[in-house]
């Protein structure tokens, strides 16, 4: 019997190296569009930098009383578009303007995402939540203006920020680093190290819910620039100010403890330089934010000063949440 034809032709590259696990629907949108690691990465920056932003002139429409600059929602003034304004009319607009921007990062991460090559699912997903909580903010900032800034909406409107909107969009640009440049190797040395670093996040957060109420039940109401009268956060009448600012204390000083406990932990394990690099620079902002804090207090929260807090808050929170992202689960021996 004469011999079996062999097959000559060469295989093709396998599908990983190509379009992986693209859905094939993506095919068309692919073949027109392909987004680099880089550019992912670059969109999961400008998304994290936006939504850092936009808390911040958050932060300043309340502590500068410009909350009802615009009376009504989602128009100001009853036009789209007010044509008569003062500053706390244009603070409060250009507040609303500035979600259009995050709203366009996330559209923009959303796209390279679906893009991207290699395809990574996780990244679509990531980026969908952002601009999930991106509505859900604006949402909340409108029910704010139509119950007249009541501190239940307020308190809700930078809870949503903190936890649906800073902890993905930093959890997006660590994901959207890997296959680039920038270092994305975990640096936990055990299951110690990395389990106390990601026990930082619900005390931090906790600690940011109480500093919310204190603010709540402060001077800064939002309402008073424009002379409007704002239910405030009210548990024990004239005395609940000093309250919460107590309890606010207290959990801040927790939180502080336990960061330098875990900072400590990771130089005694010997953790990764970035690592203990970014506990610190998070230790420095607890305690810069700790100053201002007892600064602010003292001098009966002037609204600069409040300010400064809420950006110190904000910065040591994407801090933490980038501490657990470098942390990482622990490092598996190497088998010898």
């Amino acid at each position: 019997m004469g011999a079996q034809p062999t097959d000559t032709s060469t295989p093709g590259p396998p599908a990983a190296a190509t379009t992986t696990d693209a859905p094939a629907r993506l095919a068309r949108l692919r073949r027109r569009f392909r987004s680099s690691p880089q550019r992912m990465l670059l969109a999961a920056r400008l998304a994290l930098v936006a939504n850092i932003g936009i808390m911040l002139t958050g932060a300043l429409v309340r502590v500068t009383g410009s909350g009802l600059g615009c009376s009504n929602w989602p128009k100001c003034e009853t036009r789209v578009v007010p044509t008569e304004t003062h500053s706390h009319t244009f603070i409060e607009f250009g507040n609303r303007l500035l979600t259009i921007g995050v709203s366009i990062t996330a559209l923009f991460a959303i796209f390279c995402a679906l893009t991207r090559v290699p395809y990574r699912r996780s990244l679509v997903w990531i980026s969908v939540w952002i601009l999930a909580g991106v509505v859900a903010q604006g949402v909340i900032g409108g029910l704010s203006v139509l119950y007249d800034l009541d501190w239940i909406w307020i308190s809700a409107h930078y809870m949503v920020s903190i936890l649906l909107l800073l902890v993905p969009a930093a959890v997006l640009v660590w994901k959207a680093g890997q296959g680039t440049s920038a270092p994305r190797d975990h640096q936990a040395p055990d299951r110690l190290t990395s389990r106390a670093v990601a026990a930082l996040l619900p005390i931090g957060a906790l600690a940011l819910l109480a500093g919310t109420l204190s603010t709540a039940a402060g001077p800064n109401s939002g309402g008073e620039g424009t002379g409007d009268v704002v239910k405030r956060f009210d548990v024990h009448g004239a005395e609940t100010l000093e309250w919460i600012v107590v309890r606010h204390g207290v959990i801040a000083g927790v939180f502080a403890v336990a960061l330098v406990a875990v900072w400590a932990l990771a130089q005694y394990r010997e953790a990764g330089r970035r690592l203990t690099l970014t506990l610190t620079g998070a230790t420095l902002l607890v305690a810069a934010q700790g100053l201002v804090g007892l600064v602010q207090y003292g001098m009966e929260l002037p609204g600069g000063l409040v300010w400064i807090h809420v950006l110190l808050a904000t910065l040591t929170w994407v801090a933490v949440v980038w501490a657990w992202q470098v942390a990482g689960p622990a490092r598996r021996a190497t088998a010898t």
